[in-house]
């Protein structure tokens, strides 16, 4: 028995050295922190303009993102590579991320730091908003999913530093 499970204690301490957790398993069905995006990537730095930064995306993909461990909220159908990245420099003290279309659709974002964001309805609506208070700089990868696999629903996705706007 000691022979067998030293295998295992030896792979976890390998897992946790290496800072991998299960989900890191799940997780790499996405792509994260790379430079490939379905609609663009843009640099914004706080205190941009205009605001909000608006881009048009199709939502959708085939991999449901309830099943990848990312966290509460997390769900919708999503591509492999994200729908678009953000690279955020000099951060202000809030940062939202909203989108808008014809059809349901949610919000999976990986921020700078590594931390899932997900969110499905919001302002009482089915449009998805996620906010972010203190965003970190650096890389934020940004899926819009939808409830039906390889659905194709178009719509916008929105990037602002003002409370006030929303979908």
């Amino acid at each position: 028995m000691k022979l067998k499970s030293r295998p295992l204690i030896g792979f976890l301490a390998l897992t946790a050295a290496l800072g991998l957790t299960v989900t890191s398993v799940a997780q790499s069905r996405l792509s994260i922190g790379g430079n490939e995006s379905n609609f663009g990537s843009r640099a914004l730095s706080g205190g941009f303009t205009p605001d909000p930064h608006e881009v048009s995306v199709v939502a959708g993909g085939s991999l449901q993102a309830s099943n990848m461990g990312l966290g509460a909220g997390c769900t919708g159908f999503v591509t492999r590579k994200p729908d678009f990245i953000l690279n955020y420099s000099d951060a202000a003290n809030f940062l939202r991320f909203y989108a808008t279309s014809t059809g349901d659709t949610t919000l999976v974002i990986n921020d700078a730091a590594g931390n899932w964001h997900c969110n499905d309805d919001s302002h009482g609506g089915t449009n998805p908003t996620v906010d972010i208070r203190n965003p970190p700089n650096g890389q934020y990868d940004i899926w819009i999913g939808t409830y039906e696999a390889n659905s194709n629903v178009r719509g916008k996705l929105y990037i602002t530093e003002l409370q006030s706007r929303h979908p």
